[in-house]
């Protein structure tokens, strides 16, 4: 192939992915902590971040339309309909649910993906290039793993400082906060805490009993029996 006329070129950089809406999550997430005047504007913008993000992979085929009816005729019609998906019996009338005829599949799903590898991404990252590293495989157990969490059994009470391999202990303290927020004083810590891809310790116990993927309880026995529970799907009366 031969070129004989440019007429222009295009230059690409790279750059990250909607960070001035990530960052605008976590400022305002920073600024609830601070200032607890802002803490409802915080756990909105937590939403608005979550929802950014679960919303472009919803799948589109799992949504229904729900309609009333009353009248006999009209019931009978709509279970016959070939759309028909459920009915539920009400006091003078039935609440009916129909599949969608028609789907309109717009959500940039590309996007949900890529979040979801990068999240998996770094919490394999994180188990490999810090836990299973720093630590001897005698001293820790992984319980549970989830996109954004995960939940570790140690052999002592202080796992960061007395666990870690002795040869390694200066090594840790030197990268530790590629892997843990800031701590040498309050300002950076609180900054840190809503930094995306860092980890923090948000809950400890003394066990764990898990019976799948998202079901499960964790408790620390004291004053207050404290407990730990998910149960996704499942309901949660009587724990």
């Amino acid at each position: 192939m031969e070129i004989t006329k440019a007429y222009c070129f295009i230059k690409a950089s790279s750059r990250k992915a909607f960070a001035p809406f990530m960052e605008a999550v976590s400022n305002a997430r920073r600024e609830g902590d601070v200032d607890k005047a802002k803490a409802m504007i915080a756990e909105m913008m937590k939403l608005v971040g979550n929802s950014a993000f679960g919303r472009s992979g919803m799948d589109m085929s799992k949504h229904k339309e729900v309609k009333y009816e009353s009248n006999d005729k009209a019931i009978k019609s709509k279970i016959e309909h070939f759309t028909f998906h459920g009915l539920e019996e009400l006091n003078d009338a039935c609440e009916i649910t129909m599949k969608k005829r028609r789907l309109n599949n717009k959500n940039p799903i590309h996007l949900s993906i890529a979040t979801y590898q990068l999240a998996k991404l770094r919490m394999l990252q994180f188990y490999y290039d810090c836990i299973d590293f720093y630590f001897d495989r005698s001293d820790f157990q992984y319980q549970e793993m989830d996109t954004d969490s995960t939940y570790i059994a140690f052999s002592c009470e202080k796992p960061f400082q007395d666990c870690i391999k002795p040869e390694l202990r200066e090594h840790f303290q030197e990268h530790k906060y590629d892997w843990f927020p800031r701590d040498y004083n309050t300002k950076v810590a609180k900054f840190d805490r809503r930094t995306p891809g860092l980890s923090k310790d948000e809950w400890s116990g003394d066990a764990m009993v898990s019976l799948s993927s998202k079901n499960y309880i964790c408790y620390l026995p004291d004053e207050s029996y404290k407990v730990k529970v998910s149960a996704k799907g499942v309901q949660q009366g009587g724990y």
